[in-house]
């Protein structure tokens, strides 16, 4: 048995994506908006790893106190690229942030990390476990995980043909009324991969937003999935059947530097299903 710890903490601070070589143009063009001078209210989750022992005690305060004199003066109210020695030298991406605490925390903290969550909105997060990856040229790469969340509405009905109205309403309850009934759905898909040594990304936002927009928003977003759509013509569309049509439209375009690790959809704040590559 072990205890796994989380501790939340926040700054402020400014950044922007630009390589020296491209041109303003090119960077835009590389970069979309994040070319600019801009900001973010960061969150960071650290998680730990404790073993259980009755003789000692463990005090959230003092692991906050910890964690705020180490990362403050870094990090908050700061413009990265400039202020940063790590950053002046490396794009402060938010998955090279991610990568950069984790390091930089190990040597603070009292107990062994678990996992470092960086949150530039509640639309992009990444997160990083200390794994890495031997390349084929020796060289030693860090495995980040990047999940980008996304929104479509539909409605569904959830109904078996075989099945009488009375049947179906005990198996389904009110999600079997013959007009069917909708939700606002949140999407979260996450990659895994090394973050470009040039960029600092695993895959560029524009390219996950496209496939996204291809892929899942243009075919259910504000539709009847019992009618509209093919694939839940012949199956129930239930939320376990929708994550799993989700997985199966990206997994495929996902396969060079970044790899699809998990898809997972909250039908409402309440509850979510997931695929998880390999499981």
């Amino acid at each position: 048995m072990r205890w796994r710890i989380a501790q939340w903490f926040a700054f402020e601070a400014s950044h922007f994506y630009r390589l020296p070589h491209l041109s303003e143009a090119e960077n835009e063009q590389l970069f979309g908006k994040a070319a600019r001078h801009h900001g973010h209210n960061y969150r960071v989750c650290a998680c730990l790893r404790l073993q259980p022992n009755p003789q000692s005690h463990f005090c959230p305060k003092e692991l906050e106190q910890r964690l705020r004199e180490r990362i403050d003066p870094q990090f908050d109210h700061r413009c990265l690229n400039l202020e940063h020695p790590y950053f002046r030298q490396h794009l402060p991406t938010t998955e090279n942030i991610a990568v950069y605490l984790w390091d930089d925390l190990q040597a603070a903290l009292p107990c062994e990390l678990d996992e470092v969550e960086v949150y530039e909105s509640d639309w992009l997060w990444a997160s990083y476990r200390g794994e890495r990856q031997l390349h084929s040229h020796g060289e030693e790469v860090p495995m980040v995980y990047l999940t980008r969340a996304y929104h479509f509405s539909a409605s569904h009905r959830l109904y078996h043909p075989e099945l009488s109205e009375d049947e179906n309403r005990a198996l389904f309850g009110k999600c079997s009324h013959p007009y069917g009934h909708g939700h606002d759905y949140r999407l979260e898909v996450t990659v895994r991969g090394e973050p470009d040594p040039i960029t600092g990304m695993i895959i560029s936002l524009g390219e996950l937003d496209a496939l996204v927009q291809r892929e899942v928003l243009e075919p259910l977003d504000h539709r009847f999935l019992n009618e509209e759509v093919a694939e839940f013509q012949q199956i129930i569309p239930t939320t376990e059947h929708l994550v799993q049509f989700i997985y199966q439209r990206l997994s495929p375009h996902l396969s060079g530097r970044a790899h699809l690790y998990r898809v997972r959809l909250y039908e409402t704040p309440r509850s979510y299903f997931e695929v998880i590559s390999g499981e």
